[in-house]
């Protein structure tokens, strides 16, 4: 995407100061730095260029250590897991050993998806229960029988990645290999995994990503029950378009609660989707308004009522900046993706301005905390996979 050098500057001040707070809470002292961050990064400045150049190599040095370290963690952690199969969930025994390299919300989702695990064979005992069987830590059902550590990635303000490149073979069979990519955390200077993005092409794969498969992580797209089977959920459609979305108890006491569908929504022509929370007490419901255009509902039950939350205005000051040299919005993109934990849904953000055959815009995974009340702040906000 093309701009200008002072249009890029000031982009790219403003997105440091709004991704993780609003305008409405930034000091007068903090706006008038960034000013004057500006102001001296479009001078000329010869006198500085030793120490800048000085500056970017400790920088580097940090990153290739920082990505050092990332191997070993990553090198580690494979080694662990593949020290024996992991059918399904891990045992309790299992997670005592893989515990301290997961990151605190991993390890969680994987424990609340054991809780509802058990509830499923108690209330079901005929039934096979999920997360029972099949490779937990890849995207292969049979597993791994050989894996070698690819490409490490990290840098500011970017998820870190290690590509793990995997292969199984039988007598008989062909060679299966693929690559999956681990997603990490910096806690208290470890590498943490956070996550893994499937990357095997089959048709059975075990789902998008590790947490795609576990609550909170997985995308409905039609009627369905809530994982804790307290809610049903009912799409009502008219050919390719969604024209309304219900919500109702399951013993049937309380009317519907409409999500989508009253007399001010138009149908949806986009696919539409809803992600639960790992705790089924908020759920995400993801609209499309067209091939441009998308926006994310968002639902917490509080005392046996459905309420709707709101959420922030991503890249607000970005947008009248963008709005004030001319840009125009040309696609606005707000995706429920998963949520991180009870209380943090992650979205992806796309949204790009034009001018002429000028360019800007944003590609962004975005994690929006909701307290108590019901109030969402956006708390992190990262370069989505794959993108520039």
């Amino acid at each position: 995407m093309l701009t200008s050098t002072r249009m890029r500057l000031h982009v790219r001040l403003t997105r440091f100061h709004s991704s993780t707070d609003s305008a409405e809470t930034r000091s007068k002292p903090v706006m008038m730095k960034a000013l004057l961050l500006l102001t001296l990064s479009v001078l000329p400045c010869f006198a500085a260029e030793p120490a800048r150049k000085d500056s970017l190599a400790d920088e580097e040095k940090a990153l290739a250590r920082q990505r050092d370290e990332l191997r070993v963690a990553a090198t580690a952690l494979c080694t662990e897991v593949r020290r024996e199969r992991i059918s399904g969930l891990p045992s309790p025994e299992q997670m005592k050993r893989l515990e301290r390299m997961l990151t605190p919300q991993l390890a969680s989702v994987i424990e609340i998806a054991r809780t509802r695990q058990q509830e499923q064979i108690r209330q079901h005992p005929d039934e096979k229960p999920q997360w029972v069987e099949g490779d937990f830590f890849s995207s292969l059902f049979e597993g791994v029988k050989k894996w070698e550590i690819g490409d490490v990635f990290t840098a500011p303000s970017t998820q870190a990645t290690v590509k793990v490149r995997n292969s199984y073979d039988e007598p008989g069979l062909d060679k299966v290999e693929w690559t999956d990519t681990w997603v990490f955390k910096r806690l208290e200077d470890r590498w943490l995994l956070d996550d893994i993005r499937m990357g095997g092409d089959w048709e059975f794969r075990s789902g998008e990503s590790l947490r795609h498969a576990l609550p909170g992580g997985g995308k409905e797209e039609g009627d369905h029950t809530s994982p804790d089977e307290k809610w049903h959920v009912t799409f009502t459609r008219d050919g390719d378009q969604v024209t309304r979305i219900t919500l109702q108890s399951q013993d049937k006491q309380n009317k519907p609660v409409v999500l989508f569908g009253d007399k001010e929504d138009e149908p949806c022509s986009m696919p539409c989707w809803l992600v639960w929370s790992p705790s089924c007490d908020r759920l995400a419901l993801r609209l499309g308004d067209g091939p441009r255009f998308t926006r994310t509902r968002v639902f917490r039950l509080n005392q046996g009522r459905w309420q709707p939350l709101a959420l922030p205005d991503f890249f607000a000051k970005e947008k009248k900046t963008l709005a004030s040299h001319g840009f125009d919005e040309r696609d606005g993109l707000v995706d429920a993706e998963y949520w991180r934990d009870a209380e943090t849904l992650v979205l992806k953000y796309f949204g790009s301005f034009t001018k002429g055959d000028e360019g800007d815009g944003f590609h962004k995974l975005i994690s929006v905390r909701f307290d108590d009340s019901g109030k969402a702040k956006a708390i992190e906000a990262v370069d989505a996979p794959g993108e520039p």
